[in-house]
């Protein structure tokens, strides 16, 4: 018998379309195998995803070796914050403001 899969409800943020939009094609299809396991639940070893520290707020998962999904779990929903270079993970290293959510 098959399995059956359960998907996440999604939400996308302004800054995770506009900088999407920005990465190349060959970057967008890796971004969208890596979207699309997230929202499956599949967390397999390559996604490497992991708490954004230190207030663990956020997620991260790996696209690639050079850029990461930046996300949040909350009630069966997944919430893409943005997309963004590894080296600009230190941005989500705290909780957002209240008026930022």
């Amino acid at each position: 018998m098959a399995r059956k899969q359960t998907f996440l409800s999604t939400e996308w943020s302004e800054p995770w379309k506009e900088n999407y939009a920005k990465l190349s094609a060959e970057r967008q299809t890796a971004c969208d195998e890596a979207t699309i396991a997230l929202i499956k639940q599949i967390f397999s070893p390559g996604l490497r995803v992991k708490p954004i520290k230190p207030d663990k707020y956020y997620l991260e998962a790996r696209i690639n070796s050079g850029d990461r999904i930046i996300f949040r779990l909350e009630e069966g929903t997944i919430f893409f914050v943005n997309v963004v270079p590894h080296d600009q993970i230190w941005r989500y290293g705290k909780r957002p403001k209240r008026s930022e959510r």
